[in-house]
């Protein structure tokens, strides 16, 4: 079994928390766009700066809260912004979902997701116009809570 069968991914991406206020405030407003407006310059932006040919070439997913991948869950892989439905949020961070497509005929390999994350923070440095952004892939386990996981070989 495939490890990205099994887990789910996110990229979330973060201020220092000791950033200048003059870069806080560019961070609010970035984050804002991302999650509530038309976001398509944040992915072609992102995809400029990735390396791999395979993320140079992803459509933008057109989708209310946007982001990278085909538009059919069924056969294309996603990674989506976060979308604000006006709910409280108990964190500042910018967040992508990744998603592997329903048949699992495109999954998402851990250098394209390494790539983008990269990128992005490249793009999100210069937009706060300081190196005070960064990221990270967060993995869950999705049969981690299963009372077997220990006795399990496939993990």
């Amino acid at each position: 079994m495939n490890i990205l069968d099994t887990h789910i991914y996110k990229l979330r991406f973060k201020l220092d928390f000791d950033a200048p206020d003059k870069y806080i405030e560019k961070w609010n407003k970035i984050k804002e766009e991302s999650e509530t407006t038309d976001n398509e310059y944040l992915v072609e932006e992102i995809k400029n700066n990735c390396k791999l040919e395979s993320n140079k070439n992803l459509p933008y997913l057109k989708r209310c809260e946007g982001g990278l991948g085909g538009n059919n869950n069924q056969i294309n892989k996603q990674i989506r912004f976060r979308f604000n439905f006006n709910s409280i949020k108990f964190d500042n961070d910018i967040l992508l979902c990744v998603l592997n497509s329903d048949l699992k005929n495109e999954k998402w390999s851990y250098e394209e997701l390494d790539d983008i994350l990269r990128s992005f923070i490249k793009v999100l440095n210069k937009k706060v116009s300081c190196e005070c952004v960064n990221g990270c892939i967060e993995i869950f386990n999705k049969n981690m809570l299963d009372d077997n996981y220990y006795d399990s070989e496939t993990d």
